[in-house]
């Protein structure tokens, strides 16, 4: 990438991979060109934000809350601009976000307060065709800094951390949590072999990855684990080639892009990575 960055949002639209945001509070958009193996800038996001969840439709790409709070802003690409879409029900800072049957889920997160720091389990739902907001059933187990992906119509919610987000008042998380939308129900899926907060989640034929993260305060991983939910049982990979946490992946025909994040612990600023990789499984 043209610089390191960690905790970003990262989504993929028409042959283009977007990293908007990151650590610390970043208005930046970094925009990777596939089939022309290239990078460029972006326009900026209006508000500069990290922790940032992104997703994408087929012509929209949302960047959803992070240190920009309830911030929703929307890029499209046919104008090469950004602007507000309706704010958020809640902060959602480290939040997971997944799309599944047209409509984006944001998931648990982080309280926004250092003064009585606590994950959050709630849920919420935006529908692109109505442009509204709603509330769907809150997670068991309230967790920030998770990983979010869809496979059918469920929707999985990976690791993270709790109770809270610093160092000294966290636990990475091993659990996770599968979401059912026509009976708005949440249901324990196979833990994770690997305990990890601040991983990547993508899904690619039917089956879950998880890559990367901090499996205990002060351990950055390189760990590469596979789901399949036809027999609810996780295998472990081959490792990433670098060791990161706060990095993102996305998955675009066949293959998984995996980029940047911290090489050190924490929010180890200078340690940002400018790595992208392509993984075919």
């Amino acid at each position: 990438m043209p610089s390191g960055v960690a905790k970003f949002g990262v989504a993929a639209l028409g042959g283009k991979i977007y990293v908007v945001g990151g650590y610390d509070t970043r208005r930046t958009v970094m925009v990777y060109d596939i089939a022309a193996n290239s990078w460029a800038s972006g326009p900026a996001l209006p508000r500069g934000t990290d922790n940032v969840a992104a997703l994408a439709t087929a012509d929209r790409l949302y960047a959803m809350g992070g240190e920009a709070s309830t911030a929703f802003q929307v890029f499209d690409p046919a104008s090469g601009q950004w602007s507000a879409g309706p704010i958020l029900p809640r902060i959602s800072f480290a939040s997971a976000a997944a799309a599944s049957g047209g409509r984006l889920h944001l998931v648990g997160g982080w309280n926004y307060s250092n003064s009585a720091s606590a994950s959050v389990a709630s849920h919420s739902v935006f529908d692109p065709a109505s442009q509204g907001w709603s509330s769907a059933a809150a997670l068991s187990t309230p967790r920030n800094a998770a990983g979010a992906a869809a496979i059918d119509d469920r929707v999985y919610v990976v690791g993270g951390r709790a109770p809270g987000i610093r160092a000294a008042d966290q636990q990475s998380l091993a659990s996770v949590e599968v979401y059912t939308a026509a009976t708005d129900q949440w249901a324990a899926g196979a833990p994770l072999p690997t305990a990890r907060g601040s991983l990547a989640v993508v899904a690619l034929g039917g089956r879950l990855y998880a890559l990367g993260g901090e499996s205990t305060p002060g351990t950055v991983s390189d760990a590469v684990e596979r789901y399949d939910p036809a027999t609810q049982a996780w295998t472990a990979l081959p490792a990433m080639p670098y060791r990161s946490h706060g990095l993102g992946a996305v998955v675009v025909g066949d293959a998984i892009y995996v980029m940047g994040g911290f090489g050190g612990a924490s929010d180890a600023v200078g340690s940002e990575s400018m790595a992208l990789y392509r993984y075919q499984p």
